[in-house]
């Protein structure tokens, strides 16, 4: 059986349609959790300030605590960095952010970028999915299989 594969080699992740689309390479490091990026960076990419990507960072915290499934202590990362002349050097608070807990904090980041990652996310999701609608049970399980030994 021969079926047409919607994307070359697997569906895009969040981390390659962030990068392609919009803010260019904002990841940090790989982890066991996925990409991260921190709320520094994120502030400098989205032309906002730090103070208010961490507001944002803790009314997704409020909303989303009790939600179990999000994981949000594996999603968003409390850590600190140092900053100021070298004899005054103070700590300060930022965040390290998964792939996941990105798509999470986009919606509570109100500007044009954030809302254009969103929608390329929310976009490629609807393509996925009516791609997927179209096609028989047996046609699903060999996507399944390509995919499989494409990632491996």
């Amino acid at each position: 059986m021969k079926i047409d594969i919607p994307f070359e080699t697997k569906p895009p992740r969040l981390k390659e349609l962030v990068d392609e689309h919009l803010m260019g390479d904002v990841w940090i490091r790989d982890t066991p959790f996925g990409p991260v990026t921190d709320t520094l960076l994120l502030s400098k990419k989205f032309g906002i300030s730090h103070s208010n990507i961490l507001r944002a960072v803790e009314r997704c915290q409020k909303d989303l605590a009790t939600e179990l499934k999000f994981e949000l202590c594996n999603n968003l990362i409390d850590n600190s960095y140092l900053s100021g002349p070298r004899e005054r050097q103070r700590t300060y608070r930022k965040v390290d952010i998964t792939e996941f807990g990105l798509a999470l904090l986009l919606l509570y980041i109100n500007s044009p970028k954030a809302r254009r990652i969103s929608a390329e996310i929310i976009y490629r999701f609807f393509v996925l999915r009516s791609y997927v609608i179209g096609l028989k049970p047996n046609q699903l399980v060999v996507l399944k299989g390509h995919y499989r030994k494409k990632i491996k």
